[in-house]
């Protein structure tokens, strides 16, 4: 069993019976704190969702029809990362779309040594062209297979 410390000093804790409502209570002898400690599943959470994300299973697939799945992980749909933007300017960007499992693209723009920004839609279209083409500095010459939207996005920049 993992041992349980002491939130104000870091000594190890000993049982101390239970709350009303059933927790463990602890008391530390080193300071005379009585708490209850808390446990953090959102590491384990993140891990289910990423398995999710990135396997086969769809949400049937669990258990519950995937109603615990969506109440544990709930918080992480939240979450959109945004790069930051790009102010120097280079002379050769090369953009891509990229799709992914479960109706998700990724627009890609990059030089010849890192990544100057993404963005993540549902398909390539014109407009989520335009956001990510906003966010990097007007590059003098563009690469692109000449995906679906690309045309029209360039010409409100060029």
């Amino acid at each position: 069993m993992k041992l349980v410390r002491c939130p104000n000093c870091g000594f190890v804790c000993k049982r101390n019976g239970k709350t009303n409502a059933g927790s463990q209570r602890w008391y530390c002898n080193q300071c005379s704190c009585s708490f209850t400690n808390k446990v953090n599943k959102t590491n384990n959470n993140l891990q289910i969702f990423l398995d999710w994300l990135f396997g086969k299973h769809t949400q049937l697939d669990m258990a519950g029809d995937g109603r615990s799945f969506r109440r544990k992980t709930s918080q992480f749909w939240e979450l959109w990362p945004l790069p930051p933007k790009v102010e120097s300017s280079s002379s050769v960007v090369f953009v891509d779309g990229i799709y992914l499992a479960r109706n998700a693209c990724i627009l890609i723009c990059c030089n010849e040594t890192h990544v100057l920004g993404w963005y993540v839609c549902r398909y390539e279209h014109s407009k989520a062209w335009e956001v990510l083409l906003r966010r990097i500095s007007p590059p003098t010459v563009v690469v692109s297979d000449g995906g679906t939207g690309f045309q029209k996005a360039l010409k409100k920049f060029g």
